[in-house]
């Protein structure tokens, strides 16, 4: 009888022993995003989705170049879940993190940002003194603590021996010179399609006969074809110009991120609209 109560309380006592670890595990958001993911974005507010797809980009790199580093960016004491005692300790919260999703005693660089400063862990020598000259960032919001985690990873990877270049440089404007870049490229692309068409269209009118024919029908259809690219295309560029673009690069893996993005989509929709208003 009293070894049957006795193993009751040990049982009681070893879940209550257990049960603030399994809750503070559970509680942690970062820990179970980056489980699966490479990046952990704060709540609220969001991160604009130029910077996530540039962080995610240098995340990536970083893993194609052998080191395979995850990153938590903390915006506030609610990005913490259930420990949000370790908001503005992002070396604590660092150790803390990097057990919670490690395995087999494996050792993953781990980056985490916060509004005043880094946490590190499973740097070589070299990438912690580099972690340690890392200037802050230049506020609490999401978007520098991004715009921070975009320059810290290329240095880390660097000291670490498994360089990756920088994907973009990121301004404090959110990417104006990229934006610039971009426009004017796909301005002197819509430019030139544009003089083809009214060279053509000339030619065709001098020649065109004045009744009404399948052929001419087909060149009333194009006219309002011509104002609906026109207003994609323009408003592509003032998008464009308004939320500003990310200048990956003109390598074959990162053209595809310059390219996917909604402003540049539209001006490629209106590009294809005008090519095929093109008179028969």
């Amino acid at each position: 009888m009293r070894t049957g109560v006795a193993k009751i309380i040990g049982i009681a006592l070893a879940a209550a022993i257990l049960a603030p670890a399994s809750a503070l595990a559970d509680g942690d958001p970062a820990s179970d995003v980056l489980l699966g993911e490479s990046v952990f974005y704060p709540y609220a507010p969001t991160v604009t989705a130029g910077l996530q797809k540039t962080l995610n980009a240098e995340a990536a790199a970083a893993g194609r170049a052998h080191f395979p580093i995850k990153v938590a960016l903390i915006e506030s004491p609610a990005d913490l879940g259930a420990i949000p005692t370790l908001f503005d300790k992002p070396q604590q919260y660092a150790d803390f993190l990097d057990q919670e999703i490690s395995f087999a005693n494996t050792l993953d660089p781990l980056l985490v940002v916060m509004p005043n400063g880094y946490g590190v862990r499973g740097l070589s020598p070299p990438a912690t003194s580099a972690a340690a000259s890392l200037s802050k960032p230049r506020s609490g919001q999401s978007d520098d603590l991004a715009r921070a985690a975009i320059m810290a990873v290329p240095k880390l990877a660097a000291a670490a021996g498994h360089p990756v270049g920088a994907i973009s440089s990121v301004s404090g404007t959110g990417g104006v010179s990229s934006t610039l870049t971009l426009s004017v490229l796909a301005a002197a692309a819509i430019a030139s399609a544009a003089a083809v068409l009214t060279i053509r269209n000339r030619r065709a009118t001098t020649t065109a006969r004045l009744e009404f024919t399948p052929r001419n029908s087909r060149r009333m259809v194009a006219k309002p074809r011509l104002l609906i690219a026109a207003t994609l295309i323009a408003g592509g560029l003032g998008w464009a110009i308004a939320r500003g673009l990310t200048f990956y690069g003109l390598t074959l893996p990162t053209i595809g991120y310059d390219l996917d993005q909604p402003p540049l989509l539209l001006v490629l929709v209106g590009s294809w609209l005008l090519y095929r208003s093109r008179p028969r």
